[in-house]
């Protein structure tokens, strides 16, 4: 009885040894995690840290119109673009970081036991500051001046070489002249369609005074009010979606090339956003019933509603930003002179893609279709235009987000110039995206990632992220499909798919590999992007291909060509 006793007792006492040693080794596996993701954690802030006091620095030494009036750094004005509504509790976490790293998905610490879990972060909000753009403040710099000199001077050698080129082998100096006659052919046309769509865009503030109006006269009948507003808001959305069709449409039936195209789409694409992004802002003042202005103090409202003067919307049309204010800060006076220098960065950055285009796209695929084509040739082509490809990505964003919104900066005064941050500092494709455009990047956060997080996804970060990813590479893909009037959908691959996908592999890449691999994957990434779709352009017009069943415009004229 006794040694059945025994061994009873060394059983148990050997399976609670199993068992203490799998309670054991599970708190050992979570602790090395716990520790792991400590250390990265604390890389990340380590390096924030380290960077924001060498910028703090270098601000200090170099930058001096980034200090603030009373000799301090301003945080918020010259780095920061956000800042937490004024309304939330202070212990609030922000759901979104503005770092220069962009760790804007870190974990938010868990609740002590017996603490309740706050139901719902509150997103910070868009603040407008006079501030100079990135570039304007570097090239104040000797260092950075001198580096800006040097691109100019290769500019002029290539305008050089262009020159003896066309002499000397086509015996006349064109200048890229031919390239601007065929992608602006009827010009004229777009001009007419862009005044007839601002008269739209003029009419839908009356029709919103229109609505407010209305809706305020039935607040004693709550039926016929929601019925109006219901009506009002299904009228507003069918009037969307025509003027997006109309556009997209018109490319077709003018026929227009791909310079014209592209400026009728992108003007389109910009008065819609513009649009919505005035209503939504307005549309719940009135609902409200009082007035809130841009400090988020209320008034009681008078005997009608509150709709903004005319005079802020039409200011807001032509301001460079998607995000509507009733008023921005305004410069006290304009530097011609600076206005200039950005417009002529425009005409230089115009003629320098004229040059790519006859030197480098049409050299190289200008042929596609008729000449032989194999895996070598193909591979040498491609590799031809990684650098031309660079070069056109490079200037695309000089061009547009820095000489181009300056330049109507600079004319309509508007004080707030950061259009973009130091994106090429990112080692990661969150802080890509979030530096890359500002300008469209506050309107998808503004207007689509704060809706889908705080009313369609309740709070589902990935979900709201994922959906700004699908509209944004949508409107991008439709932007170049229907101004190479082709369906191609390389962009919506590569930006939808390729491009979240390496949003989250880098997140916890290494800084200095990390920024590696993004400029190397953007400049492989640019130069499949460009010279896929000029094969596919120069196949649809090379090959004589039939378009009988539907699929024939559905599958790529680069496979039909050699297939």
């Amino acid at each position: 009885m006794a040694e059945g006793t025994q061994q009873q007792q060394q059983h148990r006492g050997a399976a609670e040894l199993t068992e203490l040693n799998f309670v054991r080794e599970k708190l050992q596996k979570f602790q090395s995690k716990m520790l792991e993701d400590f250390e990265k954690r604390l890389s990340c802030m380590v390096e924030d840290v380290l960077q924001d006091l060498r910028q703090r620095e270098l601000r200090s030494h170099e930058f001096r119109n980034f200090q603030s009036p009373n000799g301090g750094v301003s945080q918020n004005s010259a780095w920061h673009n956000r800042m937490p509504n004024p309304k939330v509790r202070a212990t609030a976490d922000s759901d979104v970081s503005d770092s220069p790293n962009g760790h804007a998905n870190g974990a938010t610490p868990a609740p002590h036991q017996g603490q309740k879990r706050p139901q719902r972060r509150q997103l910070p909000e868009k603040v407008f500051v006079a501030r100079e753009s990135y570039l304007t403040a570097l090239l104040q710099v000797d260092h950075m001046r001198t580096i800006y000199h040097i691109f100019y001077i290769i500019l002029v050698m290539f305008l050089l070489n262009v020159i003896f080129y066309d002499y000397f082998v086509k015996g006349r100096i064109d200048l890229g002249l031919g390239t601007f006659q065929g992608g602006l052919k009827r010009l004229h046309w777009v001009l007419g369609v862009w005044l007839l769509e601002h008269v739209f865009v003029l009419a839908l503030y009356y029709a919103f005074q229109g609505w407010a109006l209305v809706r305020h006269k039935l607040k004693q009948h709550s039926a016929l009010q929601r019925f109006w507003s219901h009506s009002c808001l299904i009228m507003y959305i069918s009037s969307q979606l025509v003027f997006c069709f109309v556009s997209t449409s018109l490319c077709l039936k003018f026929r227009l090339p791909f310079v014209s195209a592209c400026i009728l789409l992108l003007e389109s694409t910009r008065l819609l956003m513009k649009m919505h992004a005035f209503v939504r802002y307005n549309a719940p003042r009135v609902l409200v019933g009082k007035e809130k202005t841009d400090d988020d103090k209320e008034a009681a409202s008078a005997g009608r509603p509150f709709v903004p003067p005319v005079r802020s919307y039409v200011y807001y049309l032509f301001a460079p930003t998607l995000i509507y204010r009733d008023s921005y800060p305004r410069t006290s006076h304009i530097r011609w002179k600076f206005a200039l220098n950005r417009l002529l960065e425009v005409v230089a950055v115009a003629f320098l893609y004229a040059f790519i285009h006859e030197r480098h796209i049409h050299e190289h695929f200008g042929e596609y279709g008729k000449e032989e084509m194999g895996p070598s040739q193909l591979i040498l082509k491609l590799f031809g235009m990684m650098l031309p490809s660079a070069v056109i990505f490079l200037c695309g964003f000089y061009l547009i987000l820095h000489s181009w919104l300056n330049f109507t900066a600079e004319l309509l005064r508007f004080g707030d110039r950061m259009f973009y941050k130091d994106w090429w500092t990112s080692h990661t494709y969150d802080a890509y995206y979030r530096n890359w455009n500002v300008v469209v990047h506050d309107w998808l956060y503004e207007y689509v990632y704060k809706d889908m997080y705080m009313h369609v996804f309740k709070g589902s970060k990935v979900a709201a992220s994922l959906s700004v990813f699908m509209i944004s590479a949508l409107v991008h893909e439709q932007v170049l499909g229907f101004a190479l009037q082709m369906f191609f959908p390389v962009m919506f691959f590569l930006f939808g798919i390729v491009g979240v996908t390496l949003v989250y592999l880098m997140r916890s890449a290494p800084k200095v590999l990390g920024n590696m691999f993004l400029w190397f994957s953007l400049i492989l990434g640019n130069g499949v992007l460009i010279s896929l779709y000029a094969m596919e352009y120069y196949a649809k017009k090379n090959c004589d291909l039939s378009n009988k069943s539907w699929t024939d415009h559905i599958v790529p004229a680069v496979w039909r060509c050699y297939n």
